[in-house]
């Protein structure tokens, strides 16, 4: 981009140059965001969501209006957009939370009303997706399940670093109220 600037060459370049690198900086955040269940949670992942989601807007606006001369707003959003992708993917891989995991039967329900107190429910049947979130402070708490071989788990993941201590009240799960299961005999429905 400054090689372009002081030697006003390659000037057809630099919109096309702009997309390829809006491709790749969209393709990173992707294979970031992809990588936990819950970091569309994060308020960090949001925001650099959105300024790339800005940036291509932009781009899309130079291109299809024909404003090439202002080429340089669009190089602007599309640099200013990298420091924050790097903070919230950065963050995203920071997490290191233990994984509060157990064995489960895909027929049983979650018992929200007694175990979850505070907790935004998407669904007390299990399920691999998302089925509960909770805000703790900066950081958020999901509920999901997973499959391991033919064993069936409840997962609760907290977006936190290990060095982050949350008091139970602040989990709002009441582990004494789950039902425990040994195996999974007939969970595949």
């Amino acid at each position: 981009m400054c090689m372009m600037l002081i030697f006003h060459r390659f000037e057809s370049f630099r919109l096309p140059l702009l997309a390829v690198s809006e491709a790749l900086l969209l393709l990173t955040f992707a294979s970031g965001y992809a990588q936990r269940k819950g970091s569309k949670f994060d308020s960090k992942v949001q925001l650099s969501g959105v300024l790339l989601g800005v940036s291509v807007i932009v781009l899309a606006v130079l291109y299809l209006g024909e404003l090439s001369q202002w080429w340089w707003i669009g190089y602007s959003f599309c640099i200013g957009s990298v420091p924050y992708l790097f903070i919230s993917l950065n963050g995203l891989a920071a997490c290191d939370h233990e994984v509060y995991q157990r064995p489960w039967d895909a027929k049983e329900l979650v018992q929200v009303k007694h175990c979850m107190t505070g907790w935004d429910i998407v669904s007390a049947r299990w399920k691999s997706g998302i089925m509960a979130s909770k805000t703790i402070g900066e950081r958020t708490a999901i509920m999901y399940g997973s499959k391991d071989e033919q064993q069936l788990f409840l997962n609760i993941e907290l977006l936190a670093t290990k060095n982050e201590a949350f008091s139970e009240d602040d989990w709002g799960v009441q582990w004494a109220d789950f039902p425990t299961f040994s195996h999974s005999e007939d969970a595949e429905e």
